[in-house]
């Protein structure tokens, strides 16, 4: 790169699946980023590890009851603790952009830490989107912030609309690799176990991510997260299950082309591509596609098989807080499946029978949002216990 001043990263789920790529892809350009703050939720060991080899002073473990752990952090490191620590850390922290790679709903505040204190944001944490929706884009509008989608899915879609012109698309088309029991009988679906569900056939995840792979509620997440990002309607976003993971989304032409990027499944891609500013010479991030014997299948989602993928298109065409309650509960159901509490085909009932309820008040407001966050896993919670 010939950027001299260093570009300043925080990132917040630092020894999570997103943060440690990104630390080990940020390895390759030391000389043109500096880690200005970094965030763990327990992990304290490996969060101090890190801040050594990276020279780190400003750290947070979001854990409310963390223990004292001072001396195993840098000389002068300053260490916020708790939710409330995380944001403050965030909002008197200088950087350029914060990687918020933390899982679930407990991202959606630090995601508005980050707009309100005028950085950019490199988004791993969809739920963000999904659950504020128009909301979070206005507040990034407002502060002049940019959002930056980490995503492959969304990453690669962004890349090609910035080539072809936003004008000239007509339709997304995303990608799903179908996880690992799209060829299971649906009767079978019943003795997966957690181990089973957590291992990814292409990715290297976290265990809810991947769960939600296998059930293709992630891919719900990304249509709804798809719908904010780029402003096509719910007609103009598709599925299509493609298991080998190399063709990372796509897009149609008004004249009927179609573009794709194509990579091996690596997700340090679309990090450096959110990290790095426009102009930065991203060079060899992954390896170079091998079409040696390369086989590519593409086939229509088995809607009945994962009803999870229906039902986020349903609460696009629904609007209110419906994809509060699908994110919301979904959470809820995960949860319960990984303590055994639920078997993996009662994920997706759960899921449904949450969506039931009457949803339709629409958010104005961050609290409002996390009001209706909370309504919707007591009524999961209820619905969970009496399906147990």
């Amino acid at each position: 790169m010939e950027h001299h001043r260093k570009r300043k990263v925080m990132i917040l789920g630092c020894t999570g699946s997103i943060g440690t790529t990104a630390l080990k892809a940020l390895q390759t350009y030391a000389n043109d980023f500096t880690i200005a703050a970094l965030h763990a939720h327990t992990s304290i060991r490996e969060l101090a590890a890190i801040s050594h080899q990276w020279n780190c002073r400003t750290v947070c473990i979001s854990q409310e009851e963390s223990t004292a752990c001072d001396e195993l952090f840098p000389e002068g490191t300053t260490i916020y603790r708790g939710r409330k620590g995380l944001l403050q850390m965030i909002s008197d922290t200088e950087a350029d952009v914060v990687l918020n790679g933390i899982s679930g709903a407990s991202g959606l505040e630090p995601t508005f830490s980050a707009i309100d204190s005028g950085k950019d944001i490199a988004l791993s944490n969809k739920e963000s989107i999904v659950m504020a929706g128009k909301l979070l884009f206005a507040h990034a509008q407002q502060h002049q912030v940019r959002i930056l989608p980490v995503d492959s899915e969304h990453s690669t879609l962004s890349a090609l609309i910035d080539a072809h012109g936003l004008s000239s698309v007509s339709s997304l088309v995303l990608t799903a690799s179908g996880g690992p029991f799209r060829t299971l009988k649906r009767d079978e679906l019943q003795h997966i176990t957690v181990d089973m569900a957590v291992a990814h056939p292409n990715w290297s995840m976290g265990a809810k991510i991947s769960i939600d792979s296998a059930t293709l509620a992630n891919k719900g997440l990304e249509v709804i997260e798809a719908y904010h990002l780029f402003g096509f309607s719910r007609d103009a976003i598709e599925v299509v299950i493609h298991p080998q993971s190399i063709v990372h989304s796509l897009i149609r032409l008004h004249n009927g082309a179609v573009y794709a990027q194509m990579t091996p499944p690596d997700i340090a891609l679309p990090i450096m591509s959110a990290l790095a500013e426009r102009g930065y010479a991203l060079r060899q991030v992954v390896q170079p596609l091998d079409f040696t014997n390369l086989t590519l299948q593409f086939e229509s989602p088995d809607y009945q098989r994962f009803p999870l993928l229906k039902a986020a298109f349903e609460t696009l065409e629904r609007q209110g807080s419906y994809a509060i309650a699908y994110n919301a509960a979904n959470e809820i159901a995960v949860s319960h499946f990984m303590r055994q509490q639920l078997r993996f085909d009662q994920i997706a009932p759960l899921v449904l029978h949450t969506l039931e309820q009457d949803w339709t008040t629409s958010c104005t407001s961050l609290d409002e949002i996390i009001a209706i966050d909370h309504r919707v896993r007591l009524e999961a919670e209820r619905i969970a216990r009496d399906m147990n």
